[in-house]
């Protein structure tokens, strides 16, 4: 799980307007991801406040899978356990919940999210001008139940492109998530010349998931390009596509 910690610091500028000042709440969160399995059932997340206010939170927990387009998707569960469920900080204190599992891990790694969400104070502070507003904070930590083989593999597939268009997915074939760090994409002309060059920033991608890209591609630079790589780098893996560009796909 290692110690990194979360600095949880939220503004609000458009919904206010020019008169207003938001004020936002100060908190750590420690570790900012987890990972169970069938030997760890359980672990200590930290809340630390790094305000002289006192804050309070409701805490939940969600299964956690995503869409094609990356998208968040939630449910409830009863697949984890969390106590305290709601906690009060004093100014600068700090407090552990314990998250622990009731289900055992399986083939496919499970996913999660454990949501940390500030609730309004009790009392509104008395030296609070009107024209200040307190942002309140929501967080999710991601949750892994590792299996007892994980696996790590991925691959780029449905390569096309029409109508100004290169599309692509990228798919999970493992049986754990990873975390893309970059999609690199270059196009080259028969002479092996780059005619084409994007780099796109990646997320998780869980266990048997796929992500889809639709990404601009110039009618000049398809018209010159005989083929395209895709280059995937994650934390743990990497991996390649291919495709070849066909004159007649660069058109209207």
């Amino acid at each position: 799980m290692g110690k990194t910690k979360a600095t949880v610091t939220l503004t609000l500028v458009c919904a206010l307007g020019f008169g207003a000042k938001a004020e936002a709440s100060a908190f750590t969160v420690n570790p900012i991801r987890i990972t169970l399995s069938g030997k760890d059932k359980s672990a200590l997340l930290s809340l630390q406040s790094q305000t002289s206010e006192q804050l309070r939170f409701k805490i939940a927990v969600k299964a956690w899978s995503q869409s094609p387009q990356g998208e968040m998707q939630l449910k409830d569960t009863k697949d984890l356990v969390v106590f305290p469920a709601l906690l009060a900080l004093a100014p600068n204190e700090e407090r552990k919940l314990r998250i622990g599992s009731t289900v055992p891990a399986g083939a496919v790694e499970k996913t999660y999210r454990v949501f940390v969400e500030e609730l309004p104070g009790l009392r509104a502070p008395q030296t609070q001008a009107k024209s200040e507003v307190k942002v309140l904070t929501k967080m999710g930590i991601p949750i892994f139940i590792r299996p007892a083989k994980p696996v790590t593999t991925g691959k780029v597939e449905g390569m096309t492109t029409a109508k100004g268009k290169l599309s692509f997915t990228v798919k999970n074939t493992g049986n754990v998530y990873f975390l893309i760090q970059s999609v690199k994409i270059k196009g080259v002309d028969a002479a092996g010349k780059a005619t084409f060059e994007k780099n796109l920033e990646g997320w998780y991608l869980l266990a048997g998931g796929t992500r889809v890209w639709n990404v601009d591609f110039p009618s000049a630079a398809c018209a010159k390009t005989k083929s395209v790589t895709f280059d995937v780098q994650s934390e743990e893996t990497k991996f390649s596509g291919r495709m070849e560009v066909a004159a007649a796909a660069c058109g209207p």
